[in-house]
């Protein structure tokens, strides 16, 4: 036999050299060619992406709103813009923002200015949101791989898995960054990429202060690593912990940032009393039926996985760290998803990608009517979903605050405050108005941590438990801002019961202003 051909049938179906050193072929980390064509485009991956991106193009520039917190994001992007870095939020009077702010998301307001400063605050932010989603299905292809049989599929398959995933990427918030940021570690780390995974963990703890998100898949991929090698993945635990705390010291004003990320992580985050229902339990059944799609991809590629020869080959420690690494972190992203509704934001792009990688190693030709079978059945939840985000969308868009927010400024004086009956209100206010102060911000967290006696007051007051003008009064606010939702029906009948102690000032189908009159 020629040693050449020798050589190629020692190497095997699994691309070993002889003494089994792994080749690196040119192309296999480009998730959109395909190294058996030289390097070409892989044309089914191209299709599945661009029909993806351009279905969540149409979902996200299709709507003329905003989504709730979509109006701070962009505000502050326009501050940047403008060359404006706030130290404080006097505008969210009584909290601890008011004196000392620092941005937890600055890395994706310093990324979102430039398409605000160029497009315009609401087009340029949701193009950079289709940006931030054609990038997380680039990094899921590449997860998956270029040999993948159904990679024309997974992109599509991503935007079916959740309604809710969908709908809140669709927002002006760095999750579908944060969810590629996620997919890259444990390949990064597994190929010594060490470098690149410290810039991503940087840049990641800089723009998202979700950035502690990252310990899972690396957790993950350190206990596969010592499972199946007996060996301690120390490289890539130092790579993520030095770039996290390079993009932590990266902040400005660095002890207000510290400040406000413990509120954030160990205040606002455990508490689901306090009216934020992102930090609220899903419930299962809410949850399965939500994400059935991308829980049936993650057992179809858990059952595959056990049934793959080289899962249970111990000379090919690889390909076992790899799997037993990605069904760790489908795991744990699946409890931190049933504790509440943000973990859907990791749990669905990493469902989706561990199938993928389960998945591999099926035979193309084998695989030809089960992916049409598999295509026939992700277009429904394609379609389903898409509908329903985009329906849920424009119920939270209803609000439209300008009007009252261009009265208040109009017609009080500059920093009369505003007392909001629903914290959610004001990041509207906060763009459209920062004439005015109002009662909190952002989350109301951050007032408990100012005054935990003052956040029990205003809670039962616009829960009404308990008559909320001598709180208005002792606060010293003239203005009471109330929103035509559900949420805040009651309060705005309890406003117009009482006209002796509020007048109407102001109103439109969206809001309604009251002018706080004082008693003797």
């Amino acid at each position: 036999m020629h040693p050449r051909r020798a050589a190629a049938g020692h190497r095997g179906l699994h691309g070993l050299e002889p003494h089994g050193v792994q080749l690196q072929r040119r192309g296999s980390d480009v998730p959109l060619t395909n190294p058996a064509r030289r390097g070409r485009p892989d044309l089914a991956a191209l299709l599945g992406w661009g029909a993806a991106t351009a279905v969540f193009a149409f979902l996200a520039l299709g709507q003329a709103g905003l989504q709730q917190d979509d109006p701070y994001h962009l505000a502050l992007a326009e501050l940047l813009a403008g060359g404006e870095l706030p130290r404080a939020l006097p505008w969210a009077k009584h909290t601890i923002l008011a004196d000392g702010f620092s941005d937890l998301h600055l890395g994706y307001h310093a990324l979102l200015a430039p398409f605000v400063l160029v497009l315009g605050g609401v087009v340029g932010g949701k193009v950079l949101t289709v940006l931030s989603v054609a990038t997380l299905l680039v990094v899921l292809l590449w997860v998956a791989g270029p040999q993948h049989p159904a990679r024309g599929l997974l992109p599509l398959l991503l935007l079916g898995a959740s309604g809710v995933f969908l709908l809140r990427s669709m927002g002006m918030r760095p999750i579908p960054l944060a969810a590629a940021a996620t997919l890259a570690v444990i390949p990064l780390a597994a190929r010594g990429r060490h470098r690149l995974l410290a810039l991503v963990s940087a840049l990641y703890a800089f723009s998202y202060a979700a950035f502690p998100l990252l310990t899972l898949p690396l957790l993950a991929h350190v206990l596969a690593r010592a499972a199946t090698r007996r060996e301690l993945a120390v490289r890539p635990v130092l790579a993520v912990a030095l770039g996290a705390l390079l993009g932590v010291l990266a902040h400005p004003n660095l002890s207000a940032f510290l400040t406000v990320l413990r509120v954030q992580l160990f205040e606002v985050a455990v508490d689901h009393a306090g009216g934020n229902l992102e930090y609220a339990a899903p419930g299962v059944s809410a949850f399965a039926r939500d994400a059935a799609l991308a829980c049936g991809a993650l057992l179809l590629g858990g059952i595959v996985a056990c049934r793959e020869p080289r899962a249970l080959d111990p000379s090919d420690g690889a390909r076992r760290e790899e799997l037993l690494a990605w069904g760790l972190l489908a795991l744990m992203s699946l409890l931190l998803a049933l504790r509440h509704v943000r973990g859907v934001d990791t749990f669905v792009p990493v469902a989706v990608a561990a199938a993928a990688v389960a998945t591999r190693s099926i035979q193309p030709r084998a695989t030809r009517a089960p992916t049409v079978l598999l295509g026939l059945l992700v277009l429904p939840f394609v379609v389903l979903h898409a509908h329903a985000a985009f329906t849920t969308s424009r119920a939270f868009e209803r609000i439209d605050a300008s009007g009252a927010a261009t009265w208040l400024a109009r017609h009080t004086d500059e920093g009369a405050e505003v007392f909001l009956q629903d914290y959610g209100a004001f990041p509207r206010l906060f763009r459209a108005n920062r004439h005015n102060v109002y009662t909190l911000g952002l989350d109301p967290g951050f007032m408990r941590a100012h005054d935990p006696d003052l956040y029990r007051a205003y809670d039962a007051a616009v829960r009404l438990s308990r008559d909320p003008l001598p709180l208005i009064e002792r606060l010293g606010a003239r203005y009471v801002y109330v929103e035509n939702s559900a949420n805040g029906r009651a309060f705005y009948e309890h406003l117009r019961r009482h006209p002796a102690r509020y007048a109407p000032a102001y109103q439109d189908s969206f809001a309604a202003v009251f002018v706080v009159r004082r008693s003797d």
